[in-house]
Formats: C-alpha cells, sequence, structure tokens
C-alpha cells in the first residue's frame, strides 16, 4: 500500500512540474495520481485502525479486516476521483457534491451493515 502512495505522489509531482495545466491528459493524471495515493493512505489508516482495535472487539467472520480496508480505501478513492473529475468540468456544487458524497456513504453504510438474521 505504501509503494501505491508513494507511486501516486509520484505522478502528481512530475504532472504538476513537468505538463501544462491546461491539457487535459495533465489534468486527468493529476485526478489519477492523487486518487491513487488518497486510496492507499485510506486503506493504509484503515487496515492498522482495524488492526489496533481487534484486540478489543469479537471477530467479525464475514469479512476479513484487509478486505474492509482495501474496500475502504478504493470507495474514498472513487469519491476524490469523482469530485475532482466535477471540479476539473465545473460540475461541482453544493449540490452535485452532497449527492455524490450521500451516495458514496450510503453505499459505506450498506456494505458495512452486518444482517440481523443469519439465513441457511
Amino acid at each position: 500500500m505504501v509503494l501505491f502512495a508513494l507511486a501516486g505522489l509520484a505522478v502528481v509531482a512530475f504532472v504538476v512540474l513537468m505538463r501544462d495545466p491546461a491539457e487535459a491528459l495533465a489534468v486527468g493524471a493529476v485526478i489519477v495520481g492523487a486518487s491513487v495515493f488518497v486510496a492507499s493512505v485510506t486503506a493504509f489508516l484503515s487496515l492498522s485502525l482495524e488492526e489496533r482495535w481487534a484486540a478489543q472487539v469479537r471477530r467479525r467472520g464475514r469479512e476479513s479486516r484487509g478486505r474492509r480496508a482495501l474496500r475502504r480505501g478504493v470507495s474514498v478513492g472513487a469519491l476524490v476521483a469523482a469530485l475532482a473529475l466535477l471540479r476539473a468540468v465545473d460540475g461541482l456544487t453544493i449540490l452535485t457534491g452532497g449527492f455524490v458524497v450521500a451516495g458514496f456513504a450510503l453505499a459505506e453504510l450498506v456494505l458495512s451493515a452486518r444482517p440481523a438474521v443469519r439465513s441457511g
């Protein structure tokens, strides 16, 4: 995960230093690099926090800690990419940003909810 974070940061730094900000490819590369960086840092922090709190809570057998951390990292990275893309095309307002964030928050709630009754 740390390697992906460094790669995303390197892409952003390279594009910012070497390319013209008016190019569409440069803007896209910065968005991709920043979202990869944010996704990998989020996954790393999520995994480290879950490992720290694992001794205090009983084990959830449904999904491993690594998969949950990776899912959350990818979700936050996709959220950053969606918001940055909306900003790049002048489509980001309070309303559109709120709908995008609410959609990702709802998806996280649905994916992390435990069923009340076990089936089968």
